[in-house]
């Protein structure tokens, strides 16, 4: 559970608004997303609702528009070269269109790659993508903005140390 909590949390942070050849990448994964998450201005709004009492997250949420995360559970069998060659290809593409990359992180069989439009303190069209071989590849978007300190507020509610992260900014 805590480890959904940390990809929800995530993907309060991460949704852009450039199309992704999500077929590709199942194809390549061979599984489809078995978890998928897609709020829209409607979903986002009954969640500022809900949240009407947490200052903290109505920060983060005021300025979504929307967000989408999907896990896709993996076996051994998935070649780690052919997820490594789409991530770059998609940071490429995304760096074509602006969006920098602020946190990479290689290690092992385990990728990580943040990318986010950067203006000042704040961030949008944030992108996570986490890959681990034999265990999940996970990939959120987020469509709006979010200032870099709501995020730190928020995160740090759930154990998450971004002061670990050295950010591109």
């Amino acid at each position: 559970m805590k480890k959904f909590l940390m990809v929800l949390i995530l993907g309060l942070c991460s949704m852009s608004t450039w199309a992704t050849d999500f077929d590709e990448l199942e194809n390549i994964l061979g599984v489809e997303a078995n978890v998928k998450i897609t709020l829209g201005p409607g979903m986002l709004g009954m969640a500022k609702a809900f949240t009407a009492d947490d200052e903290e997250a109505q920060a983060v949420l005021a300025g979504l528009n929307d967000l989408s995360i999907k896990v896709y559970e993996l076996t051994d069998a998935v070649n780690t070269a052919d997820i490594s060659d789409w991530m770059s290809a998609t940071v490429s593409a995304l760096a074509r269109n602006g969006v920098e990359e602020i946190v990479k992180v290689v290690e092992g069989d385990e990728r990580v790659s943040i990318m986010a439009r950067v203006d000042g303190m704040t961030l949008s069209d944030l992108s996570i993508m986490v890959f681990e071989s034999g265990d999940e590849f996970v990939f959120i978007q987020m469509d709006g903005d979010i200032d870099i300190a709501n995020l730190k507020s928020l995160t740090s509610n759930f154990d998450v140390d971004l002061d670990g992260l050295t950010l591109n900014l």
